[in-house]
């Protein structure tokens, strides 16, 4: 755990637990265990949802800061290295993904593998938040290289261009999950002013403020939890506050758990891979003829967390399956055996007149290279 923030991966822990639990559950009754609107666990899923994704996204601006853009040799090499930790994961998973619910009987959505095609442009399952982030990257590049970021006042100023988009509900074309970028890159950039300038930000006034607000707006949305058919804008503003403020407040209490930290280690791929394992417990146990709701939850809970990890466990790290899979860096091992590397040198002792332009092959010894 050398050099991370143990507060931000408990946080990243338990983002991704509540994340996994809520898709288990379902966002609609249409979804996952396919849990009736006015049920409790519908209730339980609404809970959290204006705080998971702000949550998860304002953790990736954080973590951000620790690497940005500018300790890398080149704009070039960053976009790079996400490419391999967004994209080529998300080309392999999500084929993995829809193929799978081409195939397994009792998925809740059949595909047609012709439209395959369409995965890999518009947004699919929970694989758009991929395909946004890297879009959310190739803006923070720019913003990073005119360096607007790099003071409070006017990171809060560009801060507003996308929090505006977002709040204003316009429609966006859905290519590559561009129209979930204003949401990204707005609660991005709030975790980079967290991190960034958090003298100007976690301050006593700023913590009591928030707390005041928060009370109260999720109260609102509490009240709100039948009368969900709302206005797009006022949801906006909604998930905008609460998911701020919820933030700041979690960030500010700076709790650390030994579990959590270890799960959030894991977030990536259980990210990834839990869909695979959820699915599998629902239509297992609907086989079954086991229809119990609290056990359908666990398992599937149990399952989607596990199935991920084990399977980051097995896989061998540092090598091509693990960049498919996982986004992970290839490692390769340039040891060389110094005293194999035969060279063609000429030797001045050996040349003559009549023979200037013979050469003579000599084997470099260790010592040589050395001196």
């Amino acid at each position: 755990m050398k050099n991370k923030n143990l507060t931000i991966e408990t946080l990243r822990g338990g983002a991704i637990f509540f994340m996994v639990l809520g898709h288990v559950i379902g966002d609609s009754s249409h979804t996952g265990l396919e849990v009736n609107d006015d049920s409790f666990l519908r209730f339980f899923y609404y809970m959290f949802e204006n705080i998971r994704m702000p949550l998860f996204t304002i953790i990736s601006g954080y973590v951000y800061t620790y690497k940005p853009v500018s300790k890398f040799s080149s704009n070039t090499k960053f976009i790079s290295g996400k490419i391999v930790r967004l994209l080529i994961p998300l080309a392999i998973v999500s084929t993995l993904f829809f193929l799978t619910q081409c195939a397994v009987p009792g998925t809740n959505t059949k595909n047609n593998l012709s439209s395959i095609w369409i995965i890999y442009i518009y947004p699919y399952s929970h694989f758009w938040f991929l395909q946004g982030m890297f879009i959310v990257f190739l803006l923070i590049t720019i913003l990073e290289s005119i360096k607007v970021l790099n003071s409070f006042r006017y990171a809060l100023l560009v801060l507003t261009i996308p929090a505006l988009i977002y709040l204003s509900a316009i429609p966006i074309i859905e290519v590559f999950s561009l129209d979930k970028v204003p949401f990204l890159l707005t609660f991005f950039i709030i975790g980079l002013i967290f991190k960034r300038f958090q003298n100007e930000i976690f301050k006593r006034k700023t913590i009591t403020i928030s707390v005041i607000v928060f009370t109260f707006i999720y109260a609102y949305s509490i009240y709100l939890f039948n009368h969900r058919l709302l206005n797009p804008s006022l949801a906006h503003l909604l998930t905008l506050i609460i998911g701020s403020t919820a933030c700041l407040l979690l960030i500010n209490i700076g709790f650390k758990n030994k579990q959590l930290i270890w799960l959030g280690n894991l977030s990536y791929c259980i990210y990834l891979f839990h869909v695979f394992g959820s699915a599998a417990s629902r239509i297992l146990l609907n086989k079954l003829g086991v229809h119990n709701i609290s056990l359908e939850v666990l398992s599937g809970l149990v399952v989607a967390l596990s199935l991920p990890i084990i399977l980051k466990l097995v896989c061998p790290q540092n090598g091509i399956l693990s960049m498919l899979l996982f986004g992970d860096k290839v490692k390769v091992n340039y040891k060389l055996d110094a005293e194999s590397i035969l060279v063609e040198i000429p030797k001045p002792h050996l040349i003559v007149s009549n023979q200037a332009n013979d050469r003579q092959s000599a084997i470099i010894t260790t010592e040589e290279i050395l001196l």
